[in-house]
């Protein structure tokens, strides 16, 4: 059985804070703070970079150590979509209810939420795609794929075709009516101007970021030593970095779209910098440089999912009391985040020593 990999957790411990910090900014702070300096750092550059790194260290995990068979992987698959869901309904669906009849103004804003006019506010709310369903949707996929696509250079082209297929889907199938949400998951509405995106993370494009990982994590299944996975992992990433950059300085499109629908330029370059980004911590295990301080990262990479959970949880029943997007006054959200770092860490060490709670939260996540 394989070793755990340090530097995986210190990357993903790493992440869960930036996310944190992300999440209160995104849902307290209105324009104002999103638009200065501090709060287009926390909002645009880190989620930039963190969010595809979650999703190619997802990849990774998804094939190391062990990979389980492919039906075990599927039903895994519909468990973290379905707890996509629950969450919310904890984090948005009662909060928004319990406002409505506390605190009706904290609901002014939630218009971002909510862009399709053709479906009712709550459907919207509970059927809001995010990294779980996004998880959950990528673990049956790439089951299936590796049932059929044996070698790297298959998942390679499959990564291309994602890529450059993805602006051809966004908005396909609006004028389903019901039958809309079928297809919502896989690549969400148009790209428009002014119109938020109503799946955080569609298939299309984001399934390239797992795929990468897949492909991360079948160097290692097969023994290739640490300087040789980062060295590839270094070709890859100039290569696509200038590709990439080509791409973005060539095209008439702006190729970062919203950042949810990304064009193949900038999800070439995204990746890039996420490779970098891996195999620096890589190399920092190797010649043992901040392991001592990294080290204390692994509880929040190994409860990665009961932390996600949780501080969206807290975040969302915040906003009965702060409003959606209402604070703007930085100062004042910046404080909040060592608010949300403590109490998600507390409670979550909470529901650790639950062994009812941790029954059913390991039923969804395994």
């Amino acid at each position: 059985m394989q070793e755990r990999m340090p530097y995986f957790d210190h990357v993903r411990g790493i992440l869960v804070a930036l996310m944190i910090m992300n999440h209160t900014v995104v849902v307290y702070g209105t324009d104002l703070v999103l638009e200065n300096p501090l709060g287009g750092f926390l909002t645009k550059i880190i989620i930039w970079v963190g969010a595809p790194l979650f999703m190619i260290l997802m990849g990774i995990f998804f094939v190391y150590p062990n990979a389980r068979p492919a039906s075990v992987r599927i039903v895994r698959g519909f468990k973290l979509f379905l707890l996509g869901l629950v969450l919310n309904c904890l984090r948005l669906v009662l909060p928004y209810l319990i406002a409505k009849f506390v605190n009706p103004h904290a609901l002014s804003n939630f218009h971002y939420l909510t862009p399709n006019s053709d479906f009712p506010v709550l459907w919207q709310l509970f059927y809001l795609m995010d990294i779980l369903t996004f998880a959950g949707l990528a673990f049956i996929i790439l089951a299936l794929f590796d049932l059929f696509f044996k070698k790297d250079w298959h998942l390679v082209v499959l990564g291309l075709l994602v890529a450059w297929a993805a602006p051809a889907l966004w908005g396909t199938g609006r004028d389903w009516g019901v039958f809309y949400p079928l297809v919502q998951p896989f690549w969400g509405n148009a790209l428009i101007q002014g119109l938020e995106s109503d799946t955080s993370f569609p298939v299309f494009p984001w399934l390239v970021y797992p795929i990468v990982g897949v492909l991360i994590g079948r160097a290692f299944i097969r023994g290739k030593a640490l300087g040789a996975v980062v060295k590839k992992m270094l070709f890859a990433a100039l290569l696509l970095g200038a590709s990439g950059g080509l791409i973005v300085f060539l095209s008439k499109t702006n190729q970062f779209g919203d950042f949810y629908r990304m064009y193949p330029g900038a999800t070439f370059l995204c990746i890039a910098i996420d490779l970098l980004w891996i195999g620096m911590f890589m190399l920092f295990a190797k010649f043992g440089v901040f392991q001592k301080t990294l080290n204390y990262l692994t509880f929040w990479s190994k409860n990665i999912t009961l932390i996600y959970l949780v501080q969206w949880v807290l975040i969302g029943f915040g906003m009965v009391i702060l409003g959606y997007r209402q604070l703007d006054n930085s100062w004042i959200v910046l404080a909040l985040i060592p608010v949300f770092f403590a109490l998600s860490y507390f409670a979550t060490k909470k529901l650790l020593r639950s062994p009812r709670f941790m029954s059913v939260f390991t039923w969804f996540t395994r």
